[in-house]
């Protein structure tokens, strides 16, 4: 019984880890605007958006990982642009894995 009992605890405490691990790993950095009047905004942690409120040219930026970087590579992300896009619309940009957005946001053009 005694044996019985070392098993499940054992097993229990190596869950409890490795999920506090996953959703301590999980979350995505808070966007970081570069301009005054301009904002990305995470969708679902797999997109994004920029959207600035004067005239300017603007790009959000993302940092995705790569879907086998969830067994221990964490080295393994890519950067990703959404389109150019002017004053008031927005410009969205997509990871290829859902729930693989690490960083978020936006780039602005002066000219």
């Amino acid at each position: 019984m005694r044996s019985i009992a070392k098993k499940v605890m054992v097993s229990a405490s190596a869950a409890v880890l490795l999920g506090a691990g996953a959703v301590m790993g999980a979350g995505p950095v808070q966007a970081q605007p570069w301009q005054p009047g301009c904002a990305a905004h995470a969708v679902n942690n797999t997109s994004a958006y920029s959207q600035c409120f004067w005239p300017v040219r603007h790009q959000v930026r993302i940092e995705c990982r790569h879907w086998w970087a969830w067994f221990g590579s964490s080295w393994a992300t890519y950067e990703r642009r959404g389109h150019i896009a002017w004053d008031g619309q927005q410009s969205w940009a997509h990871c290829d894995f859902p729930g693989t957005l690490q960083r978020w946001d936006v780039v602005t053009y002066w000219w």
